[in-house]
Order: structure tokens, then sequence, then C-alpha cells
């Protein structure tokens, strides 16, 4: 794998994740030039930056390509990185003997009525 020195962490991440259990080795390495590229500075979210933001050694539509047609499962991905994130944040909880505090978002939730007439906040 064509590796800058910060792609080693990001992948020792998804190592601890678990994830080369679920995940095959091309798989592993798009999901790498993905996240550096998604933190790199001037990030916008087009291809085109994913691209060139993460040094990818493969051509744009390889990328394309990945999204489109790799049979890899996201529910996976978002499934290991909540728990991680669940594990920490209960950790940090009983280690500051404070309770956690959660702020629930439904921005991306199908409503079902305008809000003027919701009656429930899941309407609206």
């Amino acid at each position: 794998m064509n590796r800058l020195a910060h792609h080693q962490g990001i992948h020792k991440f998804f190592t601890m994740l678990g994830l080369a259990l679920y995940f095959s080795k091309p798989v592993m390495k798009h999901l790498v030039h993905i996240v550096d590229a998604m933190i790199t500075k001037g990030f916008s979210g087009t291809l085109t930056d994913l691209h060139h933001g993460s040094f990818h050694p493969n051509h744009r539509t390889t990328l394309s390509h990945f999204f489109t047609k790799s049979p890899w499962e996201e529910e996976t991905l978002l499934r290991k990185l909540q728990q991680w994130v669940l594990h920490r944040v209960e950790r940090s909880s009983k280690r500051e003997n404070q309770p956690i505090f959660v702020s629930i978002d439904d921005t991306i939730c199908q409503k079902t009525k305008p809000s003027s007439r919701a009656t429930h906040a899941i309407q609206g």
C-alpha cells in the first residue's frame, strides 16, 4: 500500500476497530485514503477532492467504482465506529463520575406532515 506517514495511523485505527475482519485489503486502502482526504484542509466533498487530497495512487474512476460497485457494507463501518465512540463516552463518564447527556437530532428523518400541522416531533 502506498502510505504516507499518517496513513499508518488511520490504518492502525481501522485495524483496532476490527475492520480487517470484515473488509478486504483494497477496501481498507480506499477507506484510509478517503479519511485522509476528508480531514485535509479545503475538502469540499467531491470525488476530485478525495482523489487529490489523499494522494490516491489509482485513477479517479477507481474511487467512483468503489462507491458505486464495491461489495463492502457501510453499515458495518458505521456500527463499528458507533460502538467505539459509545465505549469512549461511557468510559469517560465513569472516570469523571458524570452523567451522559444525549441530544437527538431528527433533521434527516423523513417528515410525514408540514411542521405547522405536526403533533409529534417526527411528523414535522
